[in-house]
């Protein structure tokens, strides 16, 4: 039997006058399936006792903070951060997983394996009901988590894992837990964990914190209230920081910091990058100081990495692997590939907001294009044919001016050798002089929490007008959520051949043309792109594009390519009302 836990249970019926909530000690049939589990493992896989690497602490505490972007690290006010990053090792290129959900996210961290192997793909993911099995058993129909490989190696542990999303709970099993509890909000996960720091020393904590990801829906990434909830991430990080230090064992601590996921506008779930991208930091007795790490890291490496640090076995069924080099005396790994977002991606101006990407649409007039380095090294190369720039193409000296509609790319180069992501500007110029141009638009209300595109017929409109493109971009709707938006309007074929289309949105939508489907991504998501091809003859033919948005974020963005013709916005010179 492991050691109660002394005081806790009074300090939160003292301070927060709730009853105390904490996951049994384990029993003796407990102790036997872990027993049990530990032999299987080590007859499958795991590397033996003697294999091990030694301790490198005594505690580990990782504290996830659920929606937090490098871009909130960097612009917010974080002086914790700012002072873990200067006196440790740190990256905020750090990736997460598809889909960048929290479930899927947060499942990873604890099971050092992405959502292929532990099987959660959604928030709604609940043990016993999945798409498909974890590829390996741990207990209960759960994945092995961090808690219970601790747990089966070291009952003797004192484990903890105090969380705020509720959702998290979902994610393992409890059994291997000492103290378990749900925090209601940020301020009493952060003291519940304080306080069980304080009184029990735990080998292993993990503390998931909510809030910051509550202001990214509700506000936005990258808006003030955003970046005053990462400010208050980090008061409460050094919080927990200071209880290390009350309980004497900061000297024997490494805090790992991260997230699950970022996002865009008011949403994620999506595939871009600025959703994709997590920050990482190491704190603590024994970390690299002051380093920057050039490394590819996931966040199922974080399991991997607490699990290393405190000297325990990592099975073979994870695919993460420790990050070694943000321990002292741990040699940097001989890297052949640079890391691809090391390097800031240059900036094209106009920028887009949220999910739109740069450029924009300009109506009878040119655009003016700029380009910005981000970074304090290197130059910029661009080009204005939809090609990857390379060493050869134009080096950017100053404004372009842009008379038609072109897809405009940007690379950093450092040492003449391509050193970022490419960049991508969509810039679309129309003729309005050419006659009747763009759709008619109708706004449908519909009732709360919608998560399919209804039956239109059965409705009608609240709103009406006529818009340049298939967007909800200058478009002012009723509201924000629970609304749908349905386009119509004619597109102009010049070239007989079989054309692509495909639509991103936030939550669902549909395209036809002539009547029919050919892009089906309904349903309610975050902003992913579905696409479909159909055979077309010159000439004018019926679009439709059905949209709408639940809630959280929102967004709509409508692609075409076909002979000649690359993968682009459709081309708003092609779009007349029908």
């Amino acid at each position: 039997m492991k050691r109660r836990l002394i005081g806790i249970d009074q300090y939160r019926r003292n301070v927060f006058g709730l009853p105390f909530l904490r996951s049994c000690a384990m029993n003796k049939s407990i102790q036997a399936v872990a027993l049990a589990t530990a032999f299987l493992a080590a007859t499958t896989g795991v590397s033996s006792a003697a294999d091990a690497d030694a301790a490198k602490t005594g505690h580990v505490i990782i504290i996830g903070v659920d929606g937090l972007s490098p871009d909130g690290v960097i612009h917010a006010a974080t002086p914790t951060l700012d002072d873990m990053m200067a006196n440790g090792s740190w990256s905020l290129h750090a990736r997460g997983v598809l889909p960048t959900t929290s479930g899927a996210n947060w499942a990873s961290i604890l099971d050092g394996v992405g959502p292929e192997q532990h099987g959660v793909t959604s928030n709604d993911w609940q043990v016993g009901e999945f798409n498909f099995p974890t590829s390996v058993t741990g207990s209960g129909g759960f994945f092995p988590s961090i808690f219970q490989i601790l747990t089966d190696q070291h009952p003797e542990w004192e484990v903890g894992s105090v969380y705020h999303w509720e959702g998290f709970g979902n994610l393992y099993d409890h059994r291997f837990v000492d103290y378990d509890v749900h925090g209601r909000s940020e301020d009493e996960t952060a003291a519940l964990a304080e306080a069980y720091i304080k009184a029990e020393r735990p080998a292993f904590l993990f503390v998931h914190l909510d809030h910051v990801d509550h202001a990214g829906h509700e506000y936005g990434h990258g808006t003030p209230q955003y970046y005053e909830a990462v400010t208050k991430a980090d008061t409460l990080i050094a919080g927990i920081r200071r209880a290390t230090v009350e309980a004497g064992i900061a000297d024997d601590t490494v805090i790992l910091i991260t997230s699950d996921h970022g996002g865009v506008g008011k949403g994620h779930g999506g595939e871009t990058l600025a959703e994709l991208e997590i920050p990482w930091i190491a704190y603590g007795e024994g970390v690299n100081k002051g380093v920057e790490l050039d490394l590819p890291i996931n966040t199922f490496d974080t399991p991997a990495t607490a699990a290393w640090l405190l000297g325990a076995e990592i099975p073979y069924a994870w695919l993460g692997r420790p990050i070694r080099p943000a321990m002292q005396g741990e040699p940097m790994p001989a890297q052949t590939y640079r890391t691809s977002s090391f390097y800031a991606s240059p900036v094209i101006e106009p920028v887009g907001d949220g999910n739109a990407p740069s450029g924009g649409l300009f109506v009878g007039q040119p655009a003016r294009m700029t380009l910005r380095n981000p970074n304090a090294v290197g130059e910029v190369r661009y080009t204005l044919d939809n090609t990857i720039p390379t060493a050869a193409s134009p080096l950017y000296a100053g404004p372009v001016q842009i008379t038609r509609s072109t897809i405009v790319r940007a690379g950093l180069f450092v040492d003449g050798r391509p050193a970022s992501v490419p960049s991508t500007g969509y810039f679309r110029i129309l003729d309005d002089s050419a006659g009747p141009r763009g759709v008619t638009y109708s706004v449908y209300l519909l009732e709360e929490g919608p998560v399919r595109l209804p039956d239109f017929s059965r409705l009608t409109p609240a709103a009406t007008g006529r818009t340049h493109e298939l967007s909800i971009d200058g478009l002012t709707l009723p509201r924000e959520d629970a609304v749908a938006v349905v386009f119509e309007g004619a597109l102009a074929i010049a070239t007989a051949g079989t054309y692509r289309f495909a639509l991103a949105s936030d939550d669902g939508s549909k395209l036809y043309i002539d009547g029919k489907t050919v892009v089906d991504n309904d349903g309610d998501h975050g902003v992913i792109t579905a696409a479909g091809s159909i055979d077309l003859q010159p000439g004018k033919h019926a679009i439709r594009v059905e949209y709408f948005n639940g809630g959280g974020g929102s967004w709509l963005g409508a692609y075409f390519e076909g002979p000649g013709v690359p993968r682009q916005f459709i081309d708003p010179n092609l779009l007349t009302p029908e």
